[in-house]
């Protein structure tokens, strides 16, 4: 299986591409970032043409403001780029939500300290909205890996990306994913930077009109200044910890520790889980995700070798012992990570994986306490073996969580476990742990339905989920999400998907009667992702953000997904207002503009843009 190599050095048909390792202040570790110098060649020409001059000019991408942020700009433009006669910034908002918008920037000779600034706005009745409030960010471009691996499956980056969104010579192509956050940046000549605004909504905020300035400035002394509006409605999207939507994305906790060079549970690892605990709560984020076994994504792969399906394998945070006679658990790991999540706003429900191997015979792991050695165990599902180590676990957890005051909560989690093994552990949790009879997580099949009160259905049995059925399974207290992985092509949350995938994802949920998405790896990483991106699966299908300083740097598809989340927020609103019985002819026309074309390649971006100002101009009349 190839890798991408710690230090790439491409000569790219006239565009050296080096990765150069850096120091974090800070963090005690380094990170490989893929520098560019442009020559005088085809390429320079190419993108020189597209600019129209070799000065330095700045675009909104799209032309619109208010759909910039559903492009991914490449960094190498070579067709002719839209949005340079684009003067006016204009966006809808409503109260509470954020907002996210580019401009881009290029120039025929380097650019140092390229800047961005936003002035207050003064809307209604002097009012303002204070330009402090606004987050701009410059986009990071990371190498594309386009390495064959086992996963004959997953989709490659032929099907799943736009020519005009990946760029470079294909060795390696550059996709712009990461939000790196700076005073400023400094940008290669002939090459694109796009400026990521994010507009943060306050609660209290007038509905009308505000306006403002946005400025673009570099050490050569470019200015550049755009008027700004900004049409605030009157209506508002909840705190993410009020979102109806149910977002369920898996944390890798022990990866937060390596990229960060700390040692995996020290009180430094501990301030970094939750920094990524908060950035989770601030998008919804419904479960706490714990590992109850190690290793519970342990893999049986095609070559015929046994090992995690993530590049640094989860350990338990449960402590397993075994006397000679019984076994005996150490929660006290697993309580502070619940804690600390909880605290951070993440929940209310906590999963624990998990009591069947994924892809996998079954196995225990377990500290010998006669020896002081651990133990790797294979056993069979359902023998006698596995029944004694569950059938003290189970009743030990449920007493532990019943003092606790987290049982109702609980959900025992399953990964992609086919029905029959899902029915043994049905009936066994049934005969020795009764509480969680209705407290089974799964993603996987529909075929799992009944077996699960959380179910997270997989892209390809999405169709067999009808509306009704979800609606069924809602009026019973049950949970129906979906999920997307490494398929399919679209609509997904690739590193180099397009980008209005990732926004359209909820618009999905809404339009199907679901209850909100669930994606498998928020941050399973290779040990250094801005150089190496893949561990095995397709690109992107590991982690949706990337290590930060002292927490996660956001990617272009997770602010996406947030704001495709405040649209379901929204269309639940209008739901509620119309009675809930059924869909009005406004929103389910808005509904299908927002999902009748689900290849972002192809996609009229405004679409989404569209769908949510009737869905806000229903909510407001």
């Amino acid at each position: 299986m190839s890798r991408v190599p710690t230090a790439v050095a491409a000569f790219v048909a006239g565009v050296v591409i080096a990765a150069t390792t850096t120091a974090i202040a800070g963090t005690g570790r380094s990170t490989t970032d893929v520098n560019e110098t442009a020559t005088t060649t085809w390429l320079t020409v190419k993108v020189a043409d597209a600019m129209g001059t070799r000065d330095t000019i700045t675009w909104v991408p799209t032309g619109s403001f208010a759909s910039s942020a559903e492009v991914r700009v490449p960094r190498y433009p070579t067709t002719a780029i839209q949005g340079k006669d684009t003067r006016d910034l204009s966006l809808s908002a409503v109260r509470n939500e954020q907002v996210s918008a580019q401009l881009a920037i290029a120039s025929g000779h380097d650019l140092h300290g390229v800047r961005a600034s936003v002035g207050d706005l003064t809307g209604p009745g002097g009012a303002r909205i204070s330009g402090a409030g606004t987050q701009v960010r410059f986009v990071k471009y990371v190498p594309v890996q386009r390495s064959k691996t086992e996963m004959d499956w997953s989709a490659t980056i032929d099907q799943v990306s736009s020519p005009t969104e990946v760029s470079g010579d294909r060795n390696p192509d550059v996709v712009g994913d990461a939000l790196q956050e700076g005073p400023s940046v400094d940008v290669p000549a002939y090459a694109a930077q796009p400026l990521w605004f994010t507009f943060h909504i306050p609660k209290t905020a007038a509905a009308g009109t505000y306006t403002g300035t946005v400025r673009v400035t570099a050490d050569d002394g470019t200015k550049v200044t755009y008027p700004l509006s900004i049409e605030v409605a009157n209506a508002a999207v909840p705190d993410a910890k009020d979102y109806g939507f149910f977002l369920d994305v898996w944390a890798q906790p022990e990866t937060m520790a390596l990229n960060s060079g700390v040692e995996p549970w020290s009180d430094k690892h501990w301030k970094l889980i939750e920094a990524y605990d908060k950035d989770l709560a601030g998008h919804g984020q419904k479960v706490v995700n714990t590992t109850i076994v190690d290793n519970p994504w342990h893999h049986q792969w095609s070559l015929g070798t046994r090992r995690s399906q993530t590049a640094t394998p989860y350990s338990s945070m449960v402590g397993w012992k075994w006397d000679g006679t019984r076994f005996s658990f150490d929660f006290s790991r697993w309580d502070r990570y619940v804690r600390t999540a909880l605290k951070a706003g993440v929940g209310p429900d906590i999963g624990a994986f998990s009591m069947l191997a994924f892809q996998d015979g079954e196995h225990l792991t377990y500290t010998d306490t006669r020896t002081g050695k651990s133990v790797y165990q294979n056993v069979d599902l359902g023998g006698d073996r596995w029944r004694e180590a569950w059938g003290t676990f189970l009743p030990a957890f449920v007493k532990h969580l019943r003092a606790k005051g987290w049982l109702d909560r609980t959900y025992l989690s399953f990964d992609e476990r086919p029905v029959e093994s899902m029915t043994v552990v049905r009936d066994f949790v049934h005969e020795v742990a009764p509480e969680f009879d209705r407290r089974i997580s799964v993603a996987g099949s529909a075929s799992t339905a009944d077996l699960a009160s959380d179910l997270s259905v997989s892209w390809d049995t999405i169709d067999q989920m009808t509306a009704k059925k979800a609606e069924e399974r809602r009026a019973e207290g049950k949970v129906t999400t979906f999920y997307v992985y490494g398929t399919p092509a679209h609509p997904n949350t690739l590193s180099y998907s397009p980008a209005v995938e990732a926004r359209m994802l909820p618009w999905i949920a809404a339009q199907r009667h679901l209850d909100g998405f669930l994606r498998w790896s928020y941050n399973s990483w290779t040990s250094d992702p801005f150089s190496q991106p893949v561990y095995i699966f397709t690109q992107g299908d590991e982690y949706l953000v990337y290590p930060g300083r002292n927490g996660p740097m956001s990617s272009v598809r997770w602010e996406q997904l947030k704001e495709g989340i405040e649209d379901f927020e929204l269309i639940d609103q209008l739901r509620k207002k119309n009675g809930g019985t059924s869909d009005s002819d406004a929103l389910a026309q808005a509904l299908g503009t927002a999902t009748r074309d689900l290849d972002g390649r192809t996609k009229d971006v405004t679409d989404v843009e569209t769908a949510r100002t009737a869905v806000v101009k229903a909510l407001t009349s």
